[in-house]
């Protein structure tokens, strides 16, 4: 793929994605009239909405980073037995829709408790948060203490003991990546729709959504979707560079010097709080759920298979679709950023993709209706398509971070070697790069095929009249749902998913087997 072919794809990545969030804002902004009523409109109750909001996100982000930390020196910085396969199933949450592990942890505290309040408010909002964004943290903080070379800590040792080498070297060596995963849970929280929804939570997401889509009151949604998406910019610009260049979705990586601790006498405690972390935040509600869908006997387990098999076909392509295309835009500007290293460009592409990345997925909804809702667009607004744009736009930094990060292993020398011996660029494209990037590209297939699949937020925004979509099928049959029905078909969407992440595990592996050289 050419230069010139990466800024065409780029180009409609600004025209599709980008130009509808700056359209519509830019409106709102210029059109006084109407932003003198917002203003005026917005009184105490959404002021105390907004700060609650900004609480519940600041609790979930600082807890899930300290739990981030602990988890992730345990399983990157020592001889824990085990931490290979912890550090694949403590990934989980990761990557199963929120909305799903709400009602694990309420299955979990009615059997248990039979009494679900806790869970019904801001303290039970924070513990499912923190359940599923704590994953991400410790993958962050993980992969910035697996990079930390070994000869600071051996020199530190050697004058002082541990605990001093911790405080005074270790901790000031992955502060950015601290702050990363403070910032990236933050804003993941404080967008979060779908589990103070299905909780009953009052937040400034759920009361955005009240605005535009009960109420009819288009021109305040918009108004109060820019508050929140200052919000995320002001943390965004504030370390936009280490959260840019942030090696938090690698996949491979380059041999580390990085130091291993015997844990010896004080593995049990290891073992112990890893463990808990494990069946406390996974394993039980999980266990709890399977045992609420099969309370009242298979009966219910195969209403609720029923109910969502006509969703299955079109939620499966619309996920493959999105995929597709975040893949494509991925590569197009990770290829870019790597032929242009330094450049302004590269600038330009890392922010119009973090940018959009951060923009919450319900305010990034409305920016694609309010701008594709006209007569010229219908072929779009009336469809899937708009669904698939909303797929690509919000998860094609995630893609460009995997294949990017993919990029930055490949040897300098290799593709100056070819170059002095006249291979064209395209050659080495071809011979060169895509071996090196096919891990990544597949990798960020399938993690933008499972984020689409179960995305709720925007999609319950977007989705045409008349269609089924498995994520928006579940959320609304489960508001009035016997709690047994509620179970089956949370259940099944997980079954669903983990299956989907199996499939494509076992076709990756068996493909890259085949055709891949490793390094």
């Amino acid at each position: 793929m050419r230069c010139k072919l990466c800024l065409s794809v780029f180009a409609l990545f600004l025209l599709f994605v980008v130009l509808p969030v700056f359209y519509v804002f830019g409106d709102t902004v210029l059109n006084w009239t109407s932003l003198y009523n917002n203003l005026a409109s917005f009184d105490l109750s959404n002021l105390e909405l907004l700060l609650k909001s900004i609480l519940i996100a600041s609790m979930v982000g600082f807890i899930s980073t300290i739990l981030g930390v602990i988890i992730g020196f345990l399983i990157y910085k020592t001889n824990l037995r085990g931490r290979n396969f912890f550090k694949v199933v403590l990934l989980l949450p990761l990557f199963i829709a929120p909305y799903i592990w709400a009602v694990a942890w309420k299955d979990l505290f009615y059997l248990m408790f039979n009494n679900t309040n806790f869970i019904y408010s801001v303290s039970g909002m924070i513990l499912v948060l923190t359940t599923v964004f704590t994953p991400l943290s410790f993958l962050i903080i993980g992969s910035a203490l697996a990079n930390i070379d070994s000869a600071m800590e051996e020199s530190g040792l050697v004058i002082t003991k541990f605990g001093r080498v911790v405080v005074k070297i270790i901790l000031p060596l992955i502060k950015t990546a601290i702050f990363t995963s403070f910032v990236l849970v933050f804003i993941f929280s404080i967008s979060e729709f779908s589990v103070p929804a299905f909780l009953g939570v009052q937040v400034f997401t759920t009361e955005i959504f009240k605005q535009f889509s009960a109420f009819y009151n288009h021109s305040l949604a918009v108004f109060q979707s820019m508050l929140l998406v200052v919000i995320c910019m002001v943390l965004l610009v504030t370390e936009r560079k280490y959260i840019s260049g942030s090696p938090f979705l690698s996949i491979g990586s380059k041999g580390t010097t990085s130091k291993t601790y015997q844990l010896q006498s004080k593995n049990k405690y290891g073992y112990l709080f890893i463990g808990f972390w494990f069946v406390a935040s996974i394993l039980l509600p999980l266990i709890i759920l399977v045992s609420q869908a099969f309370r009242n006997g298979i009966g219910i387990l195969e209403k609720a298979f029923v109910l969502l098999l006509p969703t299955f076909f079109t939620s499966f392509i619309l996920a493959l679709s999105g995929a597709a295309l975040i893949v494509v835009i991925g590569f197009a500007v990770a290829y870019f950023t790597f032929r242009n290293p330094g450049t302004e460009m590269k600038k330009i592409f890392d922010w119009t993709l973090l940018i959009v990345f951060a923009i919450p997925s319900i305010i990034f909804a409305i920016s694609l209706i309010k701008f594709y809702n006209r007569p010229a667009f219908n072929f779009i607004y009336a469809g899937f398509a708009i669904i698939v744009i909303g797929y690509a736009g919000k998860f094609s930094f995630i893609s460009y971070k995997v294949i990017e990060n993919s990029l930055k292993q490949i040897p300098k020398s290799f593709l100056e070697v070819a170059s002095l011996e006249g291979i064209k660029p395209l050659s080495q494209l071809w011979n060169i790069i895509f071996p090196f990037v096919l891990p990544a590209m597949l990798a960020s297939f399938v993690i933008g095929f499972v984020f689409s699949l179960e995305e709720l937020g925007m999609t319950i925004m977007l989705y045409p009249p008349g269609s089924e979509i498995m994520p928006i099928k579940v959320f609304t049959i489960m508001a009035n749902a016997p709690q047994s029905l509620t179970s089956s078909m949370i259940l099944i969407v997980f079954s669903i998913t983990l299956f989907t992440i199996l499939i494509f595990y076992l076709i990756v592996n068996m493909f890259l087997k085949k055709y891949y050289l490793p390094e």
